[in-house]
């Protein structure tokens, strides 16, 4: 019998156990989660360096997007078209600390990859011809973007956060895109991908062999054991920035400052607060300035690590006249939250919002390896995850008025429109 006016039982108490890690004999580090139901697998090298390593942003921004466009051996064409007709997915993405080479593929087809793969990582040539097709696309895309006022807050804010003097607080820019060039590229390229050591993380469906030939492929390029260790740049004063744009109706506003990573003992109760604050369609923010005061479509706050600390920002696009109006309301709702006890009934919806993420970023095999490399790269206790439910529950209406009274002040300011 059917029960359809009846809602399944449900639970807000769980704790997340991630599957351990299978560890590959290998000259590198080979790190695998196996699947038996999957019929496909993600492969990914990373390497440990990043833009902050680059001559110059440009070089470090492009290298990525050049690598597959031509190689020693083959052209855009051949290596695009080997990918695709073996169901593959190459992806090469630099952050400012790491640059991933990600293979998606079938995992039928697992060996044939890796001559392909080899190729693109030890063997781009950089053709003049496609530099030449980057450049302009680029240029094109800065002048386009350019027109947007998000797109120069965005570049505002990177450089109020890092300063113009450190590639992280740097944006790609006319004048460094038409000196792009292949000696450079080349240089970089022979600089860390040909030097450094790599780690590779394997999930999915794959056998023995699978696993021994990956091994072997590991074991033929063998780096120089080159370790890169750029300093950080220091965080900078309270900065205010203000870029006047013509012929445009709203500014883009963003608000923030340089806090702390998921290792900080504050990372919990900051991530309830942010969350009540500003961090979910139902957030304090939106629910005042969107659906009560009507100041604009869109507002949210957010924490995003980022290697040794991680930034803070509340953004919003507003109309030019209600800007001032904008800004005093997210004032006001910081002050009550500060002052305030919290209800626990909002808590109670905000606590159950985040451990719903937290169940969400666990369903697949993918995500659960994304878990371990973040235990890996960001230094966590190995009991971060299992203990996620748990550190959230205990956050009291006195930790939000704490984190809010230490942590959401002396904000840098951006407004571009």
């Amino acid at each position: 019998m059917s029960f359809r006016t009846v809602p399944p039982a449900y639970t807000t108490d769980f704790r997340i156990s991630l599957e351990p890690l299978e560890y590959i004999p290998a000259a590198g580090r080979i790190a695998v989660l196996r699947s038996d139901i999957l019929e496909v697998f993600r492969l990914e090298f990373i390497f440990p360096f990043g833009l902050l390593q680059a001559p110059d942003i440009e070089t470090g921004h492009f290298l990525p997007r050049l690598m597959a466009l031509g190689t020693a051996d083959r052209s855009a064409y051949e290596i695009a078209e080997g990918f695709e007709r073996l169901g593959g997915f190459l992806d090469i993405t630099t952050g400012l600390h790491r640059t991933v080479v990600t293979l998606h593929g079938l995992s039928r087809y697992f060996s044939h990859y890796l001559p392909l793969l080899a190729d693109v990582i030890y063997q781009p040539s950089f053709p003049e011809p496609e530099i030449e097709i980057q450049r302009a696309q680029a240029s094109q895309n800065y002048l386009v973007e350019n027109r947007k006022p998000s797109a120069r807050a965005n570049r505002l804010f990177k450089e109020a956060m890092y300063g113009k003097d450190s590639m992280a607080g740097r944006s790609p820019g006319p004048e460094g895109i038409g000196k792009l060039n292949r000696d450079t590229l080349l240089r970089f390229h022979a600089a860390t991908f040909a030097a450094c050591p790599f780690d590779i993380y394997l999930c999915g469906r794959v056998t023995d062999t699978d696993l021994s030939r990956l091994a072997d492929f590991a074991g033929q390029f063998i780096p120089n054991g080159k370790v890169f260790s750029p300093p950080f740049p220091e965080k900078n004063g309270v900065q205010h920035m203000t870029m006047e744009m013509e012929n445009t109706l709203q500014s883009s506003l963003i608000i923030g400052k340089r806090l702390f990573n998921r290792a900080h003992p504050d990372f919990f109760p900051f991530l309830v607060t942010n969350t009540l604050f500003g961090g979910y369609f139902g957030s304090r923010l939106m629910k005042n300035i969107r659906e009560e005061k009507g100041l604009t479509y869109g507002i949210s706050s957010s924490l995003v690590a980022n290697g040794p600390d991680g930034v803070f920002s509340i953004r919003a696009e507003l109309n030019k006249e209600k800007l001032a109006e904008a800004i005093a309301a997210i004032e006001a709702e910081k002050e009550l939250l500060r002052t305030t006890p919290v209800r626990e009934e909002e808590l109670t919806t905000v606590k159950n919002y985040i451990k719903g993420n937290i169940l969400n970023g666990t369903n697949t095999l993918f995500d659960m390896m994304d878990k371990h490399k973040a235990l890996y790269y960001e230094a966590l206790p190995p009991d971060f995850y299992e203990n996620m439910s748990t550190q959230t529950d205990t956050v009291t209406p006195e930790d939000i008025m704490r984190m809010t009274d230490t942590w959401l002040n002396d904000f840098s300011t951006v407004i571009a429109g």
